[in-house]
């Protein structure tokens, strides 16, 4: 996979706005025996779905991402959100 700077603040280079990238887990879970621990395993994957949501739109870099948790009994949905930029050469 191409290589797409992920950052939770700015980055210090020139680049230009181009979307908002979006990106989503589902976990199956047992939140309460687990204590939401195993939420923390996935975020290599949901980081992964959000890089290649910037290649699919062109990006270099996804800058002031923002990650939530939603969780019921049996399911947790971690999203990835931020804003997709390309850099100026």
């Amino acid at each position: 996979m191409e290589r797409v700077i992920l950052s939770t603040g700015d980055i210090k280079v020139d680049y230009e706005i181009a979307d908002i990238i979006f990106a989503t887990q589902v976990i199956r879970s047992h939140w309460v025996r687990s204590g939401g621990r195993e939420t923390l395993e996935f975020l290599p994957q949901v980081n992964e779905k959000l890089r290649q949501a910037a290649i699919d739109k062109g990006c270099d870099a996804v800058i002031w991402i923002d990650y939530d948790f939603d969780r019921d009994p049996h399911v947790q949905i971690l999203t990835a959100y931020g804003t997709g930029v390309k850099t100026r050469k």
